[in-house]
């Protein structure tokens, strides 16, 4: 990239993100296509034309697609798109990526909107970007902080505003709604219609169905699997232990909790058995703690939680070991 246009660009996110004073701003929105899709332009006077323009339609919304970084562009999110949060939105990469943008009221006016100071419809930010912000407000108080100006009753509890400061507005985003955005990072966007949290984008960079909520059969949505159990969801065992991710995540909820084996990992508590039942010895044996893979802690099992399931100082695989070499068949 030219170290002009480099220079432009990162003046202009800082502009955007440190000040985003409204009397600098130029906003213009004009439909094109009749009306199929917006191009609106939201920077200070001399970068205008500086950063390039990108539309996104509602059909490129249902497929998946990805916004460009360094780049003014506009979404449209299909009609009959069902309502997302800001993290489904953007693939959840909003604690690790600084962008921000805001989203048109439905009865938006373009003469009305430059006849105010404000923006022409409701702010989102990044949780990356809400702490760089805070960051930056917290490094100007403590720049001009003094005591005799400014120990005040709104100091001592943490209310004070800052000038250039923008409050976050928009979490839920619905169908029918077009929005502006501008992302330091390539960001996967699209629409989440199954319901099960990773938007279309995300799901066909990760193989699993847009139109499936819970694509393997696990018992668990592709976007708790994706983004929280950091399980596989295309595969129903996910560590090939012999256990389904499901019934690992005995509650299904998409988190390991107290009491559950890790369903990324083929041996828990690390005595040497599987989970579950699996084949060992060149597929000769069967061996494992879940003889019966039911996720339940059956008599005459092991505990998948302890190397030691009976307290007798012997582990679960010394006492497997021993079994077998005196001729046991369910050991």
């Amino acid at each position: 990239m030219p170290r002009p246009l480099l220079h432009g660009i990162r003046k202009s996110m800082q502009w955007l993100t440190v000040s985003l004073g409204v009397l600098t701003l130029a906003v213009v929105v004009t439909a094109v296509d009749q009306g199929t899709s917006l191009e609106g332009r939201l920077l200070p006077s001399h970068l205008r034309g500086a950063v390039p323009w990108k539309t996104i339609s509602a059909d490129q919304m249902e497929k998946g697609t990805t916004a460009p970084a360094d780049t003014n562009v506009i979404i449209q999110i299909p009609d009959d798109a069902s309502q997302m949060t800001l993290d489904v939105l953007t693939g959840y990469r909003g604690r690790d990526i600084r962008f921000w943008g805001y989203c048109f009221p439905e009865d938006y006016d373009r003469d009305s909107a430059l006849s105010k100071r404000q923006f022409p419809g409701t702010i989102f930010l990044s949780h990356k970007e809400r702490e760089m912000r805070l960051e930056q407000q917290m490094n100007l108080r403590q720049e001009n902080f003094t005591v005799e100006e400014d120990l005040t009753e709104e100091d001592l509890n943490q209310e004070r505003t800052y000038r250039g400061a923008i409050r976050h507005q928009q979490e839920i985003f619905r169908g029918g709604t077009s929005c502006y955005l501008m992302t330091e990072q390539p960001l996967p966007i699209g629409t989440d219609n199954d319901k099960d949290r990773a938007n279309s984008a995300v799901e066909r960079d990760i193989g699993s169905d847009a139109q499936n909520a819970d694509t393997d059969a696990d018992g668990i949505k592709d976007g708790p699997e994706t983004f929280f159990l950091a399980t596989n969801p295309v595969l129903r065992d996910s560590d090939g232990d012999g256990l389904i991710d499901g019934i690992e995540d005995t509650n299904r909820n998409g988190h390991r909790d107290n009491g559950e084996t890790d369903a990324t990992k083929w041996d828990t508590d690390g005595d040497g058995l599987c989970d579950g039942i699996c084949k060992v010895d060149k597929g000769r044996r069967l061996r494992g703690e879940d003889k019966n893979i039911n996720g339940v802690l059956d008599e005459g099992e092991f505990d998948p939680l302890l190397i030691d399931s009976d307290g007798d100082d012997i582990l679960d695989l010394q006492e497997v070991f021993v079994c077998e070499l005196g001729g046991g068949t369910e050991c």
